[in-house]
């Protein structure tokens, strides 16, 4: 059985493929899953070329093997989801690109009455993580704190300062 036979066979029942990606994306979008659905066939079409996969193996008695189609589809809809949560490794920046703005000092003003409104505890550890360590395993590791909670702090701290900055 050639490449050809194998997708033919398989696009016989693209419905069912869109169903299963409908189900296992985490949200409703019906051109993200036709794009997965392609992604797929092109996915098995490299595997069988390049024999990571037989064509026995994907089609059994002319019918598809559904628990590959199902784990390839899940293994794109999870690249897919790497590719768009990647973030900003430097949330600073963020913040700072935000405060560059015509209205700087008085955003500045505005995020450092904040700061000193902070619990003592969370502005000694926002100053501490932005001033001098800007990591949280490290700002963890000196001040002998646990990670999550360095973390959990920075976090919120970093959470009321954004929502402060964009509800302007």
């Amino acid at each position: 059985m050639e490449t050809n036979d194998v997708l033919n066979i398989l696009h016989k029942h693209q419905e069912k493929w869109l169903q299963i990606a409908k189900n296992l994306l985490y949200k409703e979008d019906d051109q993200l899953i036709k794009d997965i659905i392609q992604e797929m066939y092109l996915s098995i079409a490299e595997q069988l070329h390049n024999k990571k996969l037989k064509a026995d193996e994907v089609i059994i008695n002319n019918k598809p093997h559904f628990g590959i189609i199902k784990k390839t589809i899940l293994q794109i809809i999870q690249i897919e989801a790497k590719r768009k949560n990647k973030y900003n490794k430097n949330e600073n920046l963020e913040i700072i690109n935000v405060a560059t703005n015509e209205n700087s000092k008085y955003l500045e003003e505005d995020i450092n009455n904040l700061i000193n409104n902070f619990y003592w505890f969370d502005k000694k550890l926002l100053k501490l993580y932005t001033k001098k360590f800007n990591s949280v395993r490290s700002l963890a590791k000196e001040t002998k704190l646990g990670h999550v909670t360095v973390f959990e702090v920075i976090n919120k701290c970093k959470k009321k300062i954004k929502k402060r900055l964009y509800e302007k």
